[in-house]
């Protein structure tokens, strides 16, 4: 998790956003990491990040709340899938 929390640090600095963060969120996407993986099965979890907060700050961002609770719905649909 250290790793994680460190390589989240860089792509912060490199992007300029803030993952959580309620001006300019960093959004991710992540994907199973399994040792053996089987074709097909590479599920991914889309604008990791959004939550309540963020989710104004990409409103914002973007002038398309369409978009935004368009994104968020992805979100809650693959994490509540996958996760």
């Amino acid at each position: 998790m250290d790793e994680v929390k460190a390589a989240l640090k860089t792509v912060e600095k490199k992007t300029g956003k803030t993952f959580g963060g309620s001006k300019n969120p960093l959004l991710v996407s992540v994907r199973s990491g399994a040792a053996i993986s089987m074709p097909g099965m590479m599920d991914s979890i889309l604008n990791l990040g959004l939550n309540e907060e963020t989710l104004k700050a990409l409103i914002q961002a973007t002038a398309n709340e369409r978009f935004a609770y368009d994104a968020y719905r992805r979100f809650i649909q693959l994490f509540g899938k996958i996760a």
